[in-house]
This record gives C-alpha cells, structure tokens and sequence, in this order.
C-alpha cells in the first residue's frame, strides 16, 4: 500500500506520522522536541529509522512548517531550523512527491476532512456557506494565520501570508496598558506578542505590573494557577487573551468577508474550551462600530482534533499523488 510521510514541524515540537494514501488518520505518530536535534534532518532520520514502513513504500512527503515557505532558505520562525527545498527533495529522493506548506495552511487543508464531532461551536450557531472563505487561526508557540479559499476541484486554495505579525490594537484603556507596557520592550507589539504561549506570560506580567506587583509566570505555571483557582491575574490573562483574540479575528472577517467560518487551531485554545465559552471573546470579535451586523453572523469554531496539521498534510498527500 502506497503511504506518505507527513510531519507539522513546529518551533517547539517536530510531530511525524504515516498515513496510507487517500486515507487521513495520522498513523505511528511520535512528537520529537526540536530542542533534541541539530536539525530537520536528524530528527527525520530518527523516525525514519524507527517506523513500520520502509521509503521504498512512501510515495508523498508533505512537510507543515512554521515560518514561511516561499524562501530560498526556508527558516522556523521560533527555532533555529532552516533548509532549503532542494535539500528536502535529495534527501527523500527524486522520485519521492514533495511538498512545503505553511503550518497553518496544513490546517486550511484540513477543513476539507474535519467532521462536526472534530470541532466545538462559539457562540450562536449560524449558517455555514462551504463555498465561501474561511480563516484559520492558532497560538502555540506562535501565532499562526491562514485564509482558506475551497475550490470545486482540487485542494482548497490557501493564500499564503504572516499574519500572526500584524500590529496589535487597544480598545480601552486596560489594552492600552498592556501595549504600553509592552512596547516598552518590544516597540513595536504584534498580534503573535500576546496571543501564543509567550504571549499568555506578557498578558500575565503586564497585568500584575499594572497591580503594582513585578512578576511573570510561564505559560505552564499559568495553567497550573487555572487549575489551582487562587490567581485571579491568571484569571484575568486568560479572559484578556480570548478578548484579544476576538478583536483579532474580527479584523479578519473586516479584511475577508469569511461567511465559511473562522476556526481556532493551535496549542492554547483547545485546552480551555469551556473558558472561552464563558469569555468576552465573542463580544470582542463583534465590537466593531457600524460593522458589528458584518461580523456578527460569521460563525467561530475550535478545532479538537490531536493533530489537525497531519490531517492537512494527508489530505493534501492525497491530492499530491493523484496529481503525480
């Protein structure tokens, strides 16, 4: 049976699967820590070497990567990775099918495979247009972006672009708080500086500094104090990350009127369902002047599956190979 090599390498962790063609369930997955390896490579030949199928039976490779991939050297945007395409091709062979997508176009592919039970609906559940666009976005170590154009045949249409780095606004004057504070670091603030785990430790820190307290916790920390229940500036990052991210995915839908929805991938959010239920995020997604009746029908979802990158990876092997 033929299969492919799939793999969502990230700024923190590297995952790696196998997956029959025309089939999307990741198989033998194994997440290897970047920080364990030189490289792509190294890490690649680790699961090479240890998995079921031999490269004489992988017809695809399909590699998400987060950074951009349209480069002539192709770098993570949060680890010191980098290769070229050239590489990759010699590596697995010329004869192998090869593709490079962005980590978060991996997850547009995936729309094309998630079924309702993949996903949890935000707020009222409105009317779907599978036709129309629709945004991806997730914070994890990063912030990551894609607009997802579906196509009558073929993969879906994924427009490339960085927009985890757009530049961040206020709204009242808590935000304007947290971007003072912040830009005195960074200057300039993206959207990636308060939404990803780094992120959720500005958030934190800048809160506690507003209360006159100097302390900063790690993303990890901050969930154990979740979990705990006795923070309530743990509380209050949280409930400010999920309005952050409703204020960035309504500039979103202003920028691409995405009538086929905006789901939430990434590390972070997943983890805290029933959180962002209860939040302002909604609110904040609609808080948008004389646009707020544009935005408000445009449905939310958070993706659940494990591993919805690998699933993108195979959807997209299938289409890789048919092309082939």
């Amino acid at each position: 049976m033929s299969h492919a090599l799939i793999a969502d390498l990230g700024g923190t962790n590297a995952r790696f699967a196998l997956v029959p063609i025309h089939q999307y369930v990741p198989q033998e997955v194994r997440v290897l820590p970047c920080k364990n390896y030189d490289g792509f490579f190294d890490a690649a030949a680790d699961y090479v070497e240890n998995c079921s199928i031999s490269m004489d039976n992988i017809d695809a490779v399909v590699l998400a990567i987060a950074g951009p991939v349209n480069q002539p050297v192709i770098r993570f945007s949060n680890n010191s990775w980098h290769f070229t395409r050239e590489e990759i091709q010699a590596y697995f062979g010329e004869g192998k099918a090869v593709s490079l997508l962005n980590d978060f176009d991996a997850v547009g592919h995936c729309l094309e495979i998630l079924s309702p039970e993949d996903v949890v609906v935000i707020g009222d559940k409105t009317w779907v247009d599978l036709k129309a666009p629709a945004w991806v976005i997730g914070a994890g170590t990063g912030l990551g972006v894609s607009c997802v154009v579906p196509q009558d045949n073929g993969p879906n249409m994924i427009l490339p672009g960085e927009g985890g780095h757009v530049d961040l606004s206020s709204c009242n004057e808590l935000e304007d708080d947290i971007l003072r504070f912040l830009r005195a670091r960074h200057k300039r603030v993206s959207a990636e500086r308060v939404l990803s785990g780094m992120g959720l430790e500005n958030i934190y820190e800048a809160l506690a500094f507003r209360e006159g307290i100097e302390k900063r916790l790690t993303a990890p920390e901050i969930g154990e104090a979740l979990k705990s229940g006795n923070d309530p500036i743990a509380n209050a990052a949280l409930e400010q990350f999920f309005v952050f991210l409703g204020r960035v995915i309504g500039d979103l839908v202003l920028s691409v009127e995405s009538r086929g929805g905006v789901y939430i991938a990434g590390g972070i959010v997943p983890r805290y369902v029933n959180e962002i239920l209860n939040s302002g995020f909604r609110d904040a997604m609609q808080e948008k002047g004389r646009m707020k009746e544009f935005v408000s029908p445009i449905p939310t979802f958070v993706v659940m599956s494990e591993y919805p990158g690998l699933m993108g990876c195979a959807c997209y092997a299938s289409y890789l190979v048919s092309k082939a």
